[in-house]
């Protein structure tokens, strides 16, 4: 039962205009920042160019978590308007339903950071003349990708409205950002620089101070998560979607 909903779901995989739309969003964002990179550091060491453009693996999972959170709630709740998720509900059970979707739109989050990713990566290098990839942190992005596609997933099972949904999703991890110009301690306590921290990412880069403590992090990013996946999963067993 639960591969044929995996199967279903791949199904619909080549078809996902959201996913595309927000694929070319991230894409486009990351490439952004090449405007922000001093045209003389092309001219720089390779040595200097490495260290000037560790930073950036932050700014690039920032752009591609936020987006991936996007791309979860809007999948959701676009299916919820045009009825997909109704019909899939007279076909299998809620829970199976759910794991699908689960499972769907953490890989549909990585994705979605990978092409934040790509951009940043083809920017840095137009820009810079060649940056090294740190794989280790490629890693780390796509992973917090997938758990950003998870928290969209529960916002967007929770308010329903995608229109609403887009905006609660995308400020309520890029808002960390702006309370950092203001309170930096309290940002820790938000969803985005928990995962990234929690994934080794330098929070300074996105305006953060270092946490005080090591590994604080984790938990705060875990007890994020699991509060997402729960109140959605919750609203989704519980509450009429037609």
């Amino acid at each position: 039962m639960i591969v044929r909903a995996l199967r279903a779901h791949a199904r619909g995989v080549t078809g996902d205009i959201v996913l595309l739309w927000v694929v070319a969003a991230a894409f486009v964002l990351s490439t952004s920042m090449a405007t922000s990179v001093p045209a003389e550091l092309a001219e720089a060491p390779a040595g200097v160019r490495a260290a000037l453009s560790a930073p950036f693996s932050a700014v690039h999972a920032t752009y591609g978590a936020v987006l991936a959170a996007v791309y979860g709630s809007f999948r959701y709740t676009v299916d919820r308007r045009d009825g997909v998720v109704a019909q899939r509900l007279m076909l299998q059970p809620r829970w199976v339903t759910l794991l699908s979707r689960t499972l769907g739109s953490a890989l549909g989050g990585t994705v979605v950071a990978l092409a934040g990713l790509a951009g940043g990566h083809i920017a840095l290098a137009v820009a810079m003349g060649g940056v090294p990839v740190g794989w280790a942190s490629v890693g780390s992005a796509l992973a917090v990708g997938a758990g950003a596609g998870l928290w969209g997933l529960g916002v967007g099972i929770v308010v329903q409205n995608h229109l609403v949904a887009l905006f609660v999703a995308s400020m309520s991890l890029g808002s960390a950002v702006l309370v950092a110009m203001f309170w930096s301690a309290a940002a820790h306590g938000f969803p985005l620089i928990a995962l990234l921290d929690a994934f080794g990412f330098d929070v300074t880069a996105v305006g953060v101070s270092p946490a005080d403590g090591p590994g604080g992090s984790v938990p705060v990013a875990v007890g994020w998560m699991l509060a997402a996946l729960v109140a959605g999963g919750v609203t989704f067993l519980k509450r009429d979607v037609t």
